[in-house]
């Protein structure tokens, strides 16, 4: 790209020759250092390229192997300035676009980044507001090493941190902290494990502390499961942060309803789109479509533009909006057995989520109707990890009276 870039700036020529002697005119032109590129074989005529400054070489060649010459046509930044001289507006332009090109590498334009699942771009992005890093940022005002000290010991899920800029171009790389809980907790505090649940114990796996139940027990909400206290043959007791996995089998159910009379929206074909250009952070909206008045629903899409794989501050923000209708419909048993079961599907991952590594052991369905709507019934049993820490507030000194 270097190479092809001092060409355009010095100048260079398309050349073609030609006579009964062309062979000797390359081999003469390549012996006094002409450089020749694109050389190419045209009706019998030999064209190729060379620099303005080896003209008079290739000529000189030429006219020793009786070989006519001709420049075909004139290229570079030399000739582009000689044709447009008398356009001092075009000089001005250039001039003001290369201080605005200079001004601009004084800002960060473009900020990729490398996280880990735990943190999403949004996030970070805000993170790094709160210290002035952003689009547009001026770059001499940035103590990057600061921002990463902060953010790091702020953020107990951050290990370490690099920011890298380069240009007006910035990366941000993440690697989360894999050694620690992201709660972590004082070395010094103690604490006993309790249930979160009514259940029955299938397992245990005690780390740290003294187990009160045993498997198979049955175990109410609140009941202590693993104390900080342990006791040694000796009969002294230490008291320690309790640690420890229960594993119980607990009971959960759901009822889900739908009514039997629904309206459900008809879409049209026809959609509104209503755009707009964010420019180093200006909106230039180049859409002039009104939102409808009539029901509708709205979805964004946001494009960030790049350019050899570096992100540029332009983005395009589309919002589609699609008309519809609504209308009523009388749902089948089939029918609303089909969605009651989509949406207890749903219930089913956020219940699991709310659980600690809980899966199901057995789900029974019942399904049955009302008047005016279809009732769902699901009943679970499920295999859960129960404890949840208590901490203890351990009292020492000595009383006075």
């Amino acid at each position: 790209m270097i190479v092809h870039l001092l060409r355009w700036l010095f100048g260079y020529y398309d050349i073609s020759v030609e006579g009964k002697f062309t062979e000797r005119f390359i081999n003469l032109a390549a012996r006094k250092g002409v450089n020749m590129w694109k050389l190419r074989n045209i009706n019998g005529c030999i064209c190729f390229c060379t620099g303005k400054n080896e003209w008079n070489t290739a000529q000189s060649a030429a006219e020793k192997t009786q070989n006519s010459i001709h420049i075909v046509k004139e290229h570079g930044l030399p000739y582009i300035l000689a044709k447009h001289k008398h356009r001092s507006g075009l000089l001005a332009g250039a001039v003001l676009f290369a201080v605005f090109c200079k001004v601009m590498s004084c800002f960060v334009w473009s900020i990729s980044y490398q996280l880990p699942e735990i943190i999403n771009e949004y996030e970070m992005q805000e993170i790094l507001s709160e210290y002035g890093f952003h689009e547009g940022a001026y770059r001499e005002s940035l103590n990057v090493q600061d921002i990463i000290d902060k953010i790091s010991l702020k953020d107990n899920r951050i290990s370490w941190m690099t920011i890298n800029i380069i240009g007006s171009c910035a990366e941000v790389r993440v690697s989360p902290d894999t050694s620690q809980s992201l709660n972590r907790r004082d070395i010094s505090q103690t604490s006993n494990m309790i249930s979160a649940a009514d259940g029955t114990v299938t397992r245990i796996k005690v780390k740290n502390g003294s187990s009160k139940i045993s498997v198979g027990d049955g175990i109410k909400k609140g009941q202590m499961l693993v104390s900080g206290v342990m006791e040694y043959n000796d009969g002294t007791n230490v008291i320690v942060d309790s640690n420890a996995q229960v594993f119980a089998k607990t009971a959960r159910s759901a009822e889900i309803k739908i009514p039997k009379n629904i309206e459900v929206p008809v879409f049209s074909d026809s959609a509104a789109v209503k755009s707009e250009i964010v420019f180093f952070g200006i909106k230039l909206p180049f859409s002039i479509q009104d939102t409808p008045d009539c029901n509708n629903i709205k979805t964004a899409e946001s494009e960030q533009l790049t350019f050899l794989d570096s992100r540029l501050p332009l983005y395009i923000n589309s919002e589609i909006l699609r008309e519809y209708t609504k209308k009523p419909v009388v749902l089948d048993r089939q029918q609303a057995e089909t969605i009651l079961k989509n949406k207890l599907s749903l219930y089913e991952v956020f219940m699991l989520g709310s659980t600690n590594q809980g899966t199901v052991l057995q789900k029974k369905i019942s399904f049955s109707e009302s008047s005016d709507s279809y009732i769902l019934k699901a009943d679970y049993e499920i295999e859960e990890d129960v404890c949840i820490r208590m901490p203890l507030k351990v009292v020492s000194g000595d009383s006075q009276d």
